[in-house]
C-alpha cells in the first residue's frame, strides 16, 4: 500500500514524499510538489507493482499442454538419445493434437483416460520405403499404449519438478492397460533346418541373419546395424555396441557361423568405407529388406505358423534353457542383465560364453549340419 508524508519547506511550502510498500516487491519512493500528482503516481505504481507480481501466476493459468510441450521439446529432449528422441516426439506430437489446446491447469484426469482410449484404437502405423506412411488394420498394443502415456508423464515430472508450474503429475492416477505381450512360440528342431535352407535358397544374407539371431542372439536392430570393424575374426567375436538395455558387450561367434561369416566377406564385392555395415544395400544404408519384407515371405513359404523375426531370439534363449544353460548365462547373452564393462573391446571379450554358444547351437543345427 501507499504512504504519502507532508514536509514543509523553510520557504513555507509543501512537499510530498510517497512510499509505495507491496509485499513481495521492493518499496518505491518518490517527492513531488502537490498532492494530488502524489495520489495519481502512487495508484500507477501500485497497479504496476501488483501487475509485475501476479504476471508468473497469470501465465501459468494461460499456459496450454502444447506450451508445455514445446518447452520440453525445446530443452530437455535434445539430452536423450537420437533414437529416443524420434519415438518421445511421435509421442509428443500425438499428445500435442489431441488436448494440446487445454489449458494445463485445467487438464483433468478424464482428459488422459480419454487420451489412453483413444490410443488403444488407434492404427498401426508402418513406415514405407519411399518415405510415405502406411496404416495398417492392426490396432497398436497395449504395451505401445503404456509407452505413450509414459513419455507424458516424464513431461508433467518435468512440470512438477524443474519448472515448478504444477504441484502434482496429473498421469499419475492414469492406470496403464494391461499388457500380455509375453510370446512362447519358438522352433521345434525340425523347424530349423527347413527355415535355414528356405533363407539361404532365397538370399545368402538372410540366411546369415537368421544365423547371429540363433547363435549370437542378436536383435533385429543390432544386425542392421552391424558393421564389419565390430566382427572380430582374429578372436571370433561380435561386439554388439549401444543395446538396448544401454550396455555393450561382447558375444563369441559359433564356429560354423564364424566360417560362414567369413566366406561371405571374402565374397564381398562391394564395401562403404563410410558407414561399412555387414547388411547394405548399394546406397551404403542398413538392408532393412532384409528382416523387413524378406523373413515373412520365407516364413510364409515354410509354412511356419505365428513367427516372427524377434521368436529367433526366443528360439535361441529356449534351447539355452532346454539345455541346462543356467538363467544368468541366459540373460547376459540375450542382454537382458548390465553386467560392469568398460567400452574397450578387450573387455567385451566374455570367453567364458564361448561353450554355451557352441553347444547349444550344436543343437539346433544338428539336423542342418547332417
Amino acid at each position: 500500500m501507499a504512504e504519502i508524508k507532508e514536509r514543509k519547506k523553510k520557504n513555507g511550502k509543501s512537499s510530498y514524499t510517497v512510499s509505495v510498500r507491496i509485499k513481495g516487491a521492493e518499496s518505491v519512493n518518490k517527492t513531488f510538489e502537490k498532492k494530488t500528482d502524489a495520489i495519481e503516481w502512487a495508484h500507477k505504481i501500485e497497479t504496476k507493482i501488483r501487475e509485475n507480481i501476479d504476471f508468473p501466476k497469470r501465465a501459468v493459468q494461460k499456459m496450454t499442454v502444447a506450451d508445455l510441450i514445446d518447452k520440453f521439446i525445446s530443452y530437455e529432449l535434445p539430452k536423450r538419445k537420437p533414437k529416443a528422441q524420434k519415438e518421445m516426439l511421435r509421442a509428443l506430437n500425438w499428445f500435442r493434437k489431441e488436448i494440446g489446446h487445454l489449458y494445463l491447469l485445467k487438464l483433468s484426469k478424464s482428459n488422459l483416460v480419454e487420451c489412453r482410449d483413444k490410443l488403444a484404437r488407434k492404427k498401426k502405423e508402418v513406415p514405407m520405403v519411399n518415405g510415405e506412411i502406411k496404416i495398417t488394420d492392426e490396432t497398436v498394443s497395449p504395451a505401445t499404449v503404456n509407452h505413450y502415456m509414459a513419455y507424458m508423464q516424464v513431461v508433467f515430472s518435468y512440470a512438477v519438478g524443474e519448472l515448478d508450474i504444477l504441484s502434482t503429475n496429473p498421469m499419475a492416477k492414469v492406470k496403464k492397460l494391461s499388457t500380455n505381450n509375453k510370446r512362447t512360440r519358438f522352433l521345434e528342431l525340425d523347424e530349423i533346418p527347413k527355415l535355414l535352407e528356405t533363407c539361404r535358397q532365397e538370399s545368402y544374407e538372410l540366411f546369415l541373419c537368421v544365423l547371429i539371431v540363433l547363435l549370437a542372439d542378436a536383435r533385429k536392430s543390432e544386425i542392421l546395424k552391424l558393421t564389419w570393424q565390430n566382427v572380430d575374426f582374429e578372436h571370433k567375436m561380435f561386439y554388439f555396441l549401444e543395446r538396448k538395455n544401454g550396455e555393450d558387450i561382447g558375444v563369441p561367434m559359433h564356429e560354423y557361423l564364424y566360417e560362414e561369416l567369413l566366406n561371405y566377406k571374402k565374397q564381398s564385392k562391394v564395401r562403404h568405407l563410410k558407414n561399412d555395415y555387414v547388411f547394405s544395400n548399394e546406397d551404403g544404408k542398413p538392408r532393412e529388406y532384409l528382416i523387413g519384407k524378406m523373413f515373412p515371405r520365407v516364413v510364409k513359404k515354410c509354412g511356419l505358423k505365428d513367427f516372427r523375426f524377434h521368436d529367433l531370439r526366443h528360439t535361441a534363449a529356449s534351447w539355452q534353457a532346454m539345455s541346462g544353460v543356467s538363467q544368468p548365462i541366459t540373460q547376459k547373452i540375450l542382454g537382458h542383465k548390465t553386467p560392469a564393462m568398460t567400452n574397450r573391446y578387450s573387455h567385451l571379450r566374455d570367453e567364458g560364453l564361448r561353450p554355451v554358444i557352441n553347444d547349444v547351437g550344436n543343437i539346433m543345427l544338428g539336423k542342418w549340419l547332417k
